[in-house]
């Protein structure tokens, strides 16, 4: 009876031999959210058989949970190439080149993938929402900065041009110097007039900008420097978050975060809570959905909360879990190796 159970337990431990059972391995790890044992166990098959597009597609998945968009479409171009009716791998590619800033890029992998998949609605409404926004955007005149590709609708807006590319300059160094990291590529920036804005963001009526991995700003109206300045570091901020941790991080964390930042760029804690709070679960996914009044309180209590979060466990936190969320861990694993308390705690009692 013990002889059988230690054969059975050396059993369920020994690792996968095949290509196949490491490829399973890797998708049942991706499931988990455990994103650097799946790119092992991806790259453990892709030894045994680098010419499996799925196993390659998983590889792509795991790269891109750990933040590697360059592997990440390395992988999935190779799974493509292999299978082009590999819809999965069509959608994760283009959604990773779109938010690269490679809009034509994105736009050639959706229609190769409507050549096989013409009923896919993702396919076929991303698709429309990206040829209208390269309509829109096509004729731009472009201003480039050190970090920064500027783009905007004709010589009549080149100061504001000018001005935008100097407002992200000293941000980028200023922002960069606090949360410790500085974004690697250049970042595109699209100056729309107010109607442009709403019709190819799809933002609410509340929102002044938008990061998607391009900075999005309607400058219509923001002659003021101040409120310039407030929103391009705000935006500029959630890039440099996305350069440390492209998912899994909290809304809160994020849009507190750069509220901390367009308020002059200081972690540290200012001692003053909101009047009125939202529960920290209703704020780790987008704000789109919030009335204005909710988006107020949203901001406000995202803001404090990141302040308490600091409070509680030093600037350094932010760095590090951003890192361990980029690193592929999972957001419980990353915030108490982080912050050295488990997340659910602090969501209760952060006030």
């Amino acid at each position: 009876m013990i002889v059988s159970l230690v054969l059975l337990l050396l059993t369920a431990q020994a690792p996968p031999q095949s290509a196949e059972a490491w490829k399973a391995a890797g998708f049942r790890a991706l499931r988990a959210g455990a994103a650097e044992e799946a790119s092992a166990d991806f790259g453990q098959a892709l030894r045994i058989n680098a010419a499996d597009a799925v196993t390659l597609l998983g590889a792509g998945a795991a790269a891109n949970m750990r933040g590697r968009a360059d592997d990440a479409r390395q992988h999935l171009a190779g799974a493509l190439q292999l299978q082009p009716s590999l819809t999965a791998a069509s959608l994760l590619l283009g959604d990773i080149l779109y938010r690269g800033a490679d809009l034509r890029g994105a736009i050639a992998v959706y229609e190769q993938a409507l050549l096989y998949a013409p009923r896919d609605r993702q396919v076929t409404a991303r698709l429309e929402a990206w040829r209208h926004e390269a309509e829109v955007q096509e004729g731009f005149s472009t201003r480039v900065a050190t970090h920064f590709t500027i783009l905007f609708e004709g010589p009549p807006d080149q100061p504001m041009a000018t001005r935008v590319a100097d407002i992200l300059e000293s941000a980028y160094w200023k922002v960069g110097a606090v949360l410790g990291a500085y974004p690697a590529d250049v970042i595109t920036v699209v100056l729309y007039s107010r109607e442009q804005f709403r019709d190819v963001t799809q933002s609410p009526s509340w929102a002044g900008g938008v990061y998607d991995g391009r900075i999005r700003i309607p400058i219509a109206g923001k002659t003021d420097e101040r409120e310039l300045r407030r929103v391009l570091t705000h935006e500029f901020t959630h890039a440099v978050v996305y350069s440390l941790a492209a998912r899994r991080v909290p809304q809160w964390l994020n849009e507190g975060l750069a509220v901390l930042m367009e308020r002059g760029g200081a972690l540290e804690p200012s001692g003053r809570g909101p009047e009125s709070v939202l529960p920290l679960t209703r704020l780790e996914g987008s704000f789109e959905r919030f009335s204005p009044e909710d988006a107020r309180t949203a901001y406000a209590t995202s803001a404090a909360a990141t302040e308490a979060l600091i409070d509680r466990a030093g600037p350094t936190v932010i760095y590090n879990l951003l890192t361990n969320l980029g690193n592929g861990l999972p957001l419980d694993e990353a915030f108490e190796r982080a912050a050295l308390m488990p997340y659910p705690e602090f969501v209760q009692s952060w006030r």
